[in-house]
């Protein structure tokens, strides 16, 4: 299975900066990571979002966060409490 990102909260800061928590891994090995962003290039309509806030983040964050990840998950098997 690979990993997935599940976004929990979106707390704005102002109309363009957001901070976004969110759950990457799978059901049963996953980090929570919290990243204050600019959502100037999304509508304002769409900045709640999980949907298009998944893409920003697949699309914005430099791939070396997932990399950085994905090496911690994969070194560091620690089961998700239920």
């Amino acid at each position: 299975m690979a990993n997935e990102i599940v976004i929990s909260k979106i707390t704005p800061n102002t109309m363009v900066s957001s901070t976004i928590e969110w759950i990457y891994g799978t059901d049963s090995n996953a980090r929570h990571v919290s990243t204050s962003v600019d959502l100037s290039s999304i509508p304002l309509a769409d900045r709640q979002s999980n949907e298009k806030l998944k893409e920003f983040l697949k699309n914005h964050l430099h791939e070396s966060v997932f990399k950085d990840l994905d090496d911690d998950i994969s070194k560091n098997s620690v089961r998700v409490p239920e």
